[in-house]
């Protein structure tokens, strides 16, 4: 199956610089100069990757993130002259799934992009998931730990297959709320988030204090190790 990217990007030379290095590697290539565009496109059209610069014309970056996010799992990757702290962890903490500072090198991103739908692709072909002595079956919505069945709560498990989703990636507190208990903002959600990663540490972590599964990315949110491949 082609892979289908958006790129939304309004410097044109940039853009058809990026068309040009995904379509030479067989992707499906649309282009949106403006975030209004790309928000349009990605409703009429599916995609397996967005490619989104941060200064957009009209509505920005971080907005059309954050408002594909609120309702897909599609993965983004933010381009971005700032190269602040600051500014990765805001477009991490909305949902995408990486970030590259401008300039970059062509290969260098061709790399990244291949990984991202290499991971997705992987990840919705599986029936099972292995991490470690970690076994979820994606099938039958079960958990075992070294072969023993775990009975996890349906937002344990809602808040396991959100991690899972995105494993060996930071999500912020505020995408696990939002994807979970579907909440933008809620008065005590990040100790919500919290309170249910530590009782889910007590479930599928031989030592909760010491995680090996569930680990924090302080100031960023949690990450769930790698998927055995």
């Amino acid at each position: 199956m082609q892979h289908k990217i958006l790129i939304i990007e309004d410097e044109p030379d940039i853009a058809g610089m990026l068309e040009y290095l995904l379509r030479d590697e067989g992707y499906e290539v649309t282009v949106a100069y403006s975030g209004e565009e790309g928000l349009q496109l990605n409703k009429e059209q599916e995609f397996h990757l967005i490619v989104l610069d941060l200064f957009l014309p009209g509505i920005d970056g971080l907005t059309v993130c954050n408002r594909i996010k609120q309702s897909s799992t599609i993965p983004i990757i933010i381009l971005s002259a700032r190269d602040k702290d600051s500014d990765v962890i805001s477009g991490l903490e909305i949902g995408a799934e990486d970030y590259i500072t401008k300039p970059f090198s062509h290969r260098e991103f061709i790399l990244r992009v291949g990984k991202i739908l290499s991971r997705m692709k992987w990840i919705n072909r599986q029936s099972e998931i292995k991490i470690g002595d970690l076994l979820i079956n994606l099938e039958k919505d079960e958990v075992y730990m070294g072969g023993e069945r775990i009975n996890l709560t349906p937002n344990e498990y809602s808040l396991l297959s959100c991690l899972i989703s995105r494993a060996g990636w930071v999500i912020s507190w505020q995408a696990l709320l939002k994807d979970v208990w579907g909440y933008d903002e809620w008065e005590g959600g990040r100790e919500m988030v919290k309170v249910n990663i530590q009782r889910l540490r007590k479930k599928i972590e031989p030592d909760p204090h010491r995680p090996e599964y569930i680990l924090n990315e302080w100031g960023k949110g949690y990450r769930l190790r790698k998927i055995e491949e």
